[in-house]
């Protein structure tokens, strides 16, 4: 991408996707989303081991409900419900058109003489965009515990916001 867009947002989570379609409600077209993961989520693209659930009750936590008609199936949502009300939030208000998946900022900084900020990704690509938002949370990261040793185990070992279903096997949690 080498254009201009009036605004950009880094995160693909909720505080992206809310954005994201606010302002489309506003009228504001000219948008993107930029997001490491290959899709919207966050935190619930990442962490998907069986049994994911969230700690905050569904009506509460889930974003846009009334504007798309969802009603959450528990008082408690598991991940993949989370996950599917991220992407009926990206394709209701059309923001997958909007958005640059796999891609990682590395470089954001403002050019003055454009009074603009001016976008660069590990993808290649240099835009610039008006404003920008910022919805980095920290659970895209995964925590290794501080075990010692670990790094002399030979076995196989995964993070649970890297879950191996080729090596588990698709698990189905009861409810």
């Amino acid at each position: 991408m080498t254009d201009h867009v009036t605004f950009t947002f880094v995160g693909g989570g909720s505080a992206g996707l809310v954005t994201g379609a606010r302002l489309m409600e506003a009228g504001v077209r000219d948008l993107r989303i930029l997001d490491k993961a290959g899709d919207f989520g966050g935190t619930w693209y990442w962490n998907r081991y069986p049994g994911a659930q969230c700690d905050t009750a569904s009506m509460v936590y889930l974003p846009l409900l009334e504007e798309t008609g969802h009603r959450p199936t528990e008082k408690y949502a598991h991940a993949p419900e989370i996950l599917e009300q991220c992407r009926r939030i990206g394709r209701q208000y059309g923001l997958y058109e909007k958005a640059l998946f796999h891609t990682e900022v590395t470089d954001l900084s403002w050019d003055e003489a454009r009074s603009a900020w001016v976008i660069r990704t590990n993808r290649g690509d240099e835009f610039t965009t008006s404003f920008i938002g910022l919805g980095t949370g920290p659970l895209h990261v995964p925590k290794l515990p501080g075990i010692p040793g670990i790094e002399r185990f030979r076995g196989h070992s995964f993070h649970t916001s890297r879950w191996d279903y080729a090596y588990t096997g698709a698990i189905r949690v009861a409810r």
